[in-house]
């Protein structure tokens, strides 16, 4: 599907433009991943002005705080010793008119770069339907699942160090969605490892997890040997410390593909090292990943995705008991012959 206009340009590609000094005058930064906005106003402000600069050629003011002519006043002034000026506008959308701004983002000042930020920008409004024609406008949607364990590596890689791919996609189990929450966590292991350069799984856990007992890796090797006693123990222990339910979902659903995929790439002949390379599964996993492949036929694989996409849609749409639509989500995977979900409660009680 084509990107509407008002998605803007990726947020990727400003953060190139910006390490690489390219501005542009006016720039509308919305969305609900505020973090990221944060972090791109922050590198914004570090590339284009140095240190000695910013107490005089800085500012940053909320829209509840200013009118419209006290922020044309602001970006309309000149650089004190430096090239230019930098002036953020936060939660744009509380000021009260917008409209005498038109203007000045029509004709901005050769010398500031002049930053709005909104949770919501309304585009039927004369106000930002300007900002989308003269603007840099850039859409931050929060991250999906599948895209946060290659951010995690990404972020970490960026501040000097490296993560496994099992310490991302645990990291990202234990936290959920919220990149500021995962921030966190990462600040906190980089303190725990001190000069250590690699992460693992070892350092997730003993800094974010619950204990090595109880993570996905062991609830993804308890259902993968169909021991229901285990996993849902480990299920159990998993959301009374806060485990996102989702996220352990889209964890699952990963395994489960892995496990699909298993006898097809076996016909090929290939070595061991061949199979886990190909399938993403380190070494010293893909032996657990085989005897459980053997333990799931292609249909009962088929048929854990249909439970797996049903607990995920029970979860977002209803407000049930997370913790029951989880332990008959772990029933159903375990026994993939088994009832769906509105029997298996009445079975359940």
């Amino acid at each position: 599907m084509a990107k509407s206009k008002t998605d803007g340009i990726p947020y990727e590609k400003v953060e190139e433009d910006l390490r690489q000094q390219k501005f542009s005058p006016v720039y509308l930064f919305f969305g609900e991943e505020d973090f990221l906005i944060e972090q791109t106003v922050d590198l914004l402000i570090k590339q284009a002005l140095d240190e000695t600069a910013k107490s005089f050629n800085l500012d940053i003011v909320q829209g509840s705080d200013v009118d419209a002519k006290d922020i044309v006043s602001l970006a309309s002034a000149y650089p004190m010793m430096s090239e230019r000026r930098v002036v953020v506008v936060r939660e744009i959308d509380r000021l009260a008119d917008k409209e005498p701004l038109i203007p000045f983002i029509e004709n901005p000042s050769p010398t500031t770069l002049f930053v709005l930020i909104s949770e919501k920008a309304d585009f039927r409004l004369k106000f930002y339907k300007s900002l989308q024609t003269h603007a840099v406008v850039v859409r931050f949607n929060q991250l999906y699942e599948d895209k946060i364990p290659m951010w995690i590596e990404n972020r970490i890689v960026k501040l000097g160090k490296k993560i496994t791919s099992e310490a991302c996609q645990l990291l990202q189990s234990h936290v959920g969605r919220s990149l500021r929450e995962i921030q966190n966590e990462i600040d906190k292991l980089f303190i725990y490892i001190g000069d250590k350069k690699l992460i693992d799984v070892d350092d997730v856990n003993a800094v974010v997890g619950t204990s090595k007992r109880y993570n996905i890796f062991e609830l993804q090797k308890a259902i993968g040997k169909k021991d229901i006693a285990t996993a849902q123990e480990i299920m159990e222990r998993m959301m009374d410390a806060g485990e996102y339910p989702v996220s352990m979902i889209v964890m699952l659903t990963k395994y489960f593909q892995k496990l699909w995929l298993i006898p097809e790439v076996n016909r090929k002949g290939l070595s061991e090292y061949q199979l886990g390379s190909m399938l993403g599964i380190k070494q010293y996993f893909l032996k657990e990943y085989i005897e459980a492949a053997r333990n799931y036929s292609s249909i009962q694989i088929t048929k854990c995705f249909a439970t797996l996409l049903e607990a995920d849609e029970t979860l977002k749409s209803s407000g049930r008991d997370e913790k029951l639509i989880m332990t008959l989500m772990v029933y159903k995977l375990i026994n993939s012959n088994s009832v769906n979900f509105e029997q298996s409660k009445r079975l359940s009680r």
